[in-house]
């Protein structure tokens, strides 16, 4: 009786842990400010916003909706461990992964591993895209359609 009350502890503790901690941090508007690359020794900063640099909005269902241009895409978020958001966009394709650096109510910090330019070589490439909260657009927004 002792031992399965235990067992029984100790699998509502392993269920609790499957919440993630960082999720309510996670929820709201994200907004690029800066980006590092780096590529085999060769870094470079970008801190001047770009027109590419979207805003993420995450929501509680687990959507999250990368916002260029008025327009957006959908990717399914989830994680991986502790320390990895995994992205699936709603239409398909190959999974995203970011590894999650830094996150607090106003700062999110994700890199993301890439491959090399040339196969012939290996090495080491990756940016990471330093984000502040922001707000959501206040603009309507419409899905991305792409025109090819």
């Amino acid at each position: 009786m002792k031992k399965s009350f235990v067992l029984y502890i100790i699998l509502i503790g392993l269920w609790g842990c499957e919440q993630k901690p960082y999720k309510p941090f996670l929820l709201g508007a994200w907004k690029v400010d800066s980006t590092y690359s780096y590529y085999n020794g060769f870094s470079y900063t970008e801190r001047k916003s770009g027109g590419d640099w979207a805003k993420n909005i995450y929501s509680e269902d687990g959507l999250m909706k990368e916002v260029k241009y008025q327009t957006f895409q959908s990717y399914h978020y989830s994680w991986q461990g502790l320390d990895t958001i995994v992205l699936r966009s709603t239409s398909g394709g190959q999974p995203i992964y970011y590894q999650l650096l830094g996150l607090t109510q106003e700062q999110l910090i994700l890199k993301k591993t890439k491959r090399g330019l040339f196969s012939e070589i290996d090495g080491e490439r990756y940016e990471i895209r330093y984000m502040s909260r922001t707000n959501l657009p206040s603009e309507e927004i419409i899905p991305f359609v792409d025109p090819r």
